[in-house]
């Protein structure tokens, strides 16, 4: 009989495709999640050092941390108004996503997830044509 977790009881783990010789795209990714607001600052600190153990384990690489603090939630969440949020900006192949995702969920003390590529901000920001941007300038001159 299959449980939650899609398995027959059996917790697998997921091993990053470079450890078993296969292709590794290493992208860089964004998880933000909510804490109970309850949790002191040393069980806070655990569940942040916690993550970033994961992440390594799987093969990832942890670029920064951001922590937060205690907010305002937008709406209520398991009838709290108030969270712990954390930012971690690490690198890896994308079953580090996919696996810290599935330990996040299980973890009772995680209100909310959220996970998204890192795009740099030089990608962001508009290209704007030197020739096209000095041609504007004139018309607008006029």
């Amino acid at each position: 009989m299959l449980d939650r977790r899609g398995s027959a009881g059996r917790d697998e783990s997921v091993q990053p495709q470079g450890a078993q010789g296969g292709r590794r795209d290493v992208n860089k990714y964004e998880t933000t999640f909510i804490l109970e607001p309850g949790l002191d600052e040393g069980r806070v600190n655990n569940e942040i050092d916690r993550v970033s153990g994961w992440i390594k384990e799987l093969g990832g690489e942890v670029l920064e941390v951001q922590r937060w603090g205690k907010r305002r939630l937008s709406y209520e969440i398991h009838r709290k108004r108030d969270g712990i949020y954390t930012l971690l900006l690490y690198q890896g192949p994308g079953v580090v996503v996919k696996e810290i995702e599935r330990r996040l969920r299980l973890n009772e003390s995680v209100m909310r997830i959220l996970t998204v590529m890192h795009v740099p901000p030089e990608l962001t920001q508009p290209q704007v044509d030197p020739e096209l941007a000095s041609a504007a300038e004139e018309a607008a001159d006029e």
